[in-house]
């Protein structure tokens, strides 16, 4: 009754309703660039552009709310892609195929986990160090043509429709959201995330194996590049080493943006949800007004700028606010 009760108790943060206005804006702006913006279908095959970068950052999310940081999620992705199209190629059933290649996938994140939790290294350095060697893999193993003769199947979730209108793969992200919402927000195992983020000494005081639980969350998000790179291969029809690189600023930039705290300890799943619904507008709104790719690019930087100085000002707010009541109780002592 207490988690039934927390959970109708539930209001969404400042940020959260801030952040619901900006997407409403953006909405706003694409709708006057174009009269076509508005259509149903239109919406719906354009929310798929944010899709991939939205299964990372869900990957990434419970990393960052340890303290860490994982930028080789693309690159995971790309392996991924090419053990597919190998797969593809020598006729192995989708259904054996993706598991498999979501298990490798989570194996190269275990490794970053390992690295970081108990080797004691930081996980800047070591997943850009993976980021390269990740990808240089991928290249080895997808060669320089890369593969496109999948089989229907395989490309089924990422480019089928559910009802003739609705993408397979938004429904997939939507149904990971949840249960990500769900582990994070709803388990025992989240809590305990949470509790690694603000104190990791604290936390293992009282008795978490904060090493066994960042590798798990570095597993789960290289699992997660795994099933990305699925719905890469349906959107693009393609695997090359080269897949999905440099989406990682926009990756990191939703799990920022969303309200997580880069230091460990604060962020929800909505709220990351809210960030790549917004960024996945602005990018369609900046289509629609033919705005270059490098633009763009300003913009989603300028966007992680604000994401990552956001907390940092609040706490200082709330330090100026406590040091002037502090000082006001002082005055009317003396």
């Amino acid at each position: 009754m207490k988690r039934a009760d927390r959970w109708l108790r539930w209001r969404p943060t400042a940020w959260e309703a801030c952040l619901v206005a900006l997407i409403l804006m953006a909405g706003a702006w694409s709708a006057y660039l174009s009269p076509y913006y508005l259509d149903i279908g239109q919406i719906l095959d354009s929310g798929r552009q944010f899709i991939i970068p939205g299964l990372l950052a869900f990957g990434l999310l419970p990393i960052v709310l340890t303290g860490e940081i994982d930028i080789s999620l693309a690159s995971n992705l790309a392996i991924g892609a090419v053990l597919l199209g190998h797969l593809s190629a020598a006729g192995v059933s989708p259904w054996l195929a993706v598991p498999v290649v979501l298990a490798v996938c989570a194996l190269l994140g275990a490794v970053n986990g390992v690295l970081v939790s108990w080797m004691g290294l930081p996980s800047l350095a070591i997943t850009l160090g993976t980021m390269g060697a990740y990808r240089g893999l991928a290249y080895v193993v997808g060669l320089d043509t890369g593969y496109t003769d999948f089989d229907d199947a395989y490309l089924s979730v990422g480019s089928g429709y559910v009802f003739g209108i609705v993408p397979v793969s938004l429904v997939l992200f939507l149904g990971v959201a949840v249960v990500m919402a769900f582990v994070i927000h709803g388990t025992v195992f989240g809590r305990r995330i949470f509790a690694v983020g603000r104190n990791s000494d604290a936390a293992r005081i009282v008795g978490i194996d904060v090493t066994r639980l960042k590798i798990v969350t570095y597993a789960m998000a290289g699992a997660l590049a795994g099933l990305a790179a699925l719905v890469w291969i349906g959107q693009y029809g393609s695997a090359r080493g080269d897949n999905a690189d440099g989406s990682v600023l926009f990756v990191v930039t939703a799990v920022v943006l969303g309200g997580v705290d880069i230091n460990g300890g604060r962020g929800t799943v909505l709220g990351v949800t809210l960030a790549l619904l917004l960024l996945g507008t602005l990018r369609n709104g900046m289509g629609l007004a033919n705005v270059g790719g490098p633009v763009q690019t300003v913009v989603l930087g300028a966007l992680l700028l604000l994401g990552v100085l956001r907390p940092v000002a609040l706490r200082a707010y709330h330090a100026v606010r406590s040091g002037a009541a502090r000082g006001k109780a002082q005055a009317a002592g003396t």
